[in-house]
């Protein structure tokens, strides 16, 4: 048992506490939660039962893989097929269940069913959709959704080079969210009785999806293909189908009662749950949003040889600051420039096409930034500092042959190289130090002569560091 001698120590430690905790307990909170159905649209009890699960979650909004009014996709059953269950989510709402949401909250997809009548028109005018209705993109929080038409009677086509995969795919270059998800009503793959759909096998993680949901199937599966999730989700109240063979990556499988999911975003991921209609978890999956990756060039003037256009490998730390004042550090990554000055970094927190400044630290090295914010595009950015002094925020650059490279010098790391640093690259080469020291501006691990002309001749100037 642990005692408090003095009260005043014991008050201050359970204040320490209790922010400790309040702050971990922001940090964890979900951002949003929202809930997936698939082919649901089906009155009765097994409908009934799906609804009442999903707004024991109270989601912020729902999402539909396809098939939203069976049989035929018709005007006389669509009502009693959505709006009896889901009208508390819609907006506009115009049916005879009561009154609507004051926003829209109901984000359904095509199914071939809801196609099966006038070319889905009952579909189109119950609902009030972004874009041209059939497929659309909406943003909620840190996630951006891209709804998909599936349908082979789509008029913009279905295949990978079609019109509608070309918006899906310029698209998904420029989102700025932290994570992209894509929903349609046809499975790439699935082990279901309708199985896989090929011509919907596009490249979505290429193009930037972090993961495809579907329907069609009445079952529940999670599969992963080459790092990629595929999620079928078609247990909305229809009817439940059998399980051919597994199919190669599929993890989790179920199909003995109705449900739905229910996905929690996070600032980190997301959490993906399938529940039972008896309130069964089924399936829990995380979701990391992709890696972004750096690749640099840079040289450091007291590393690099121009005459063989070589350099001394040494660690760099890089941050990535946020492109508008007060430029806040989103992400740091520590790596290895290589002899031939270049070197990957990757980064957790940051974002796609969102612009952000580069930030070079350097163990003795003058603190350099890229000129402007730049972005990453699908997980991926290059940058160069070498091939001109306007890489570098306020031409902050030293050419050395035909390179461009950062100002060495900046011993002590106060941002400065003056005197004070002259002083220890002094200081050091008269009592000959050696090995992996500060003072070592040139990387061969000996302080000498050379160490101190260039940090003689950055002081004269001086040299500082030059930021936003």
């Amino acid at each position: 048992m642990f005692y408090f001698k003095n009260k005043k120590i014991m008050k201050l430690f359970f204040l320490i506490l209790f922010v400790v905790i309040f702050i971990v307990n922001i940090k964890v909170q979900s951002q949003m939660k929202f809930a997936v159905i698939g082919d649901y649209g089906k009155a009765g009890a097994n409908e009934l039962s799906v609804s009442n699960l999903v707004k024991s979650w109270n989601p912020e909004f729902i999402i539909t893989l396809g098939d939203n009014n069976y049989e035929l996709g018709e005007q006389a059953t669509i009502d009693a097929n959505i709006g009896q269950y889901y009208r508390q989510f819609i907006f506009p709402y115009t049916g005879s269940y009561g009154a609507g949401d004051t926003v829209n909250r109901f984000f359904p997809s095509l199914g071939n069913h809801d196609w099966y009548t006038n070319a889905a028109s009952a579909y189109l005018n119950y609902f009030s959709l972004p874009g041209n209705e059939r497929y659309y993109d909406f943003i909620k929080g840190n996630i951006h959704f891209f709804i998909i038409d599936s349908d082979p009677n789509e008029p913009d086509g279905v295949d990978s080079n079609s019109v509608q995969a070309n918006w899906l795919k310029n698209s998904l270059a420029v989102s700025s969210q932290r994570f992209n998800l894509v929903y349609f009503h046809h499975p790439p793959y699935s082990s279901g009785s309708h199985g896989n759909n090929p011509y919907m096998n596009w490249p979505f993680k290429k193009w930037g999806a972090d993961a495809v949901l579907s329907g069609h199937d009445h079952t529940y599966e999670r599969i992963n293909i080459n790092s990629f999730t595929y999620i079928i989700n078609g247990l909305g109240g229809k009817s439940i189908y059998t399980f051919n063979t597994p199919i190669a990556g599929s993890i989790v499988r179920y199909n003995n009662n109705y449900g739905a999911m229910l996905v929690n975003s996070y600032e980190d991921s997301l959490t993906f749950r399938f529940y039972s209609i008896s309130g069964n978890l089924k399936d829990n999956f995380k979701l990391i949003p992709s890696q972004k990756t750096l690749t640099l060039n840079i040289l450091i003037e007291g590393f690099y040889n121009p005459v063989l256009n070589t350099m001394q490998s040494d660690t760099l730390k890089v941050f990535l600051r946020n492109g508008n004042s007060p430029y806040q550090i989103i992400d740091s990554s520590k790596g290895n420039i290589n002899s031939a000055g270049t070197g990957t970094f990757t980064f957790t927190k940051a974002n796609n096409s969102t612009p952000y400044y580069i930030e070079i630290i350097h163990r003795n090295s003058i603190e350099t930034w890229s000129s402007s914010g730049m972005n990453f595009n699908l997980n991926n950015l290059s940058y160069d500092f070498t091939t001109s002094a306007n890489k570098s925020y306020g031409n902050n650059l030293f050419l050395k042959g035909l390179k461009y490279c950062v100002f060495s010098g900046d011993v002590n790391q106060d941002n400065y190289i003056d005197a004070s640093d002259l002083s220890t690259v002094g200081n050091g080469s008269d009592v000959s130090l050696n090995g992996y020291v500060s003072a070592d501006v040139t990387g061969d691990n000996f302080v000498d002569a050379s160490d101190i002309s260039i940090v003689e001749k950055n002081s004269f100037n001086p040299v500082t560091v030059s930021r936003p």
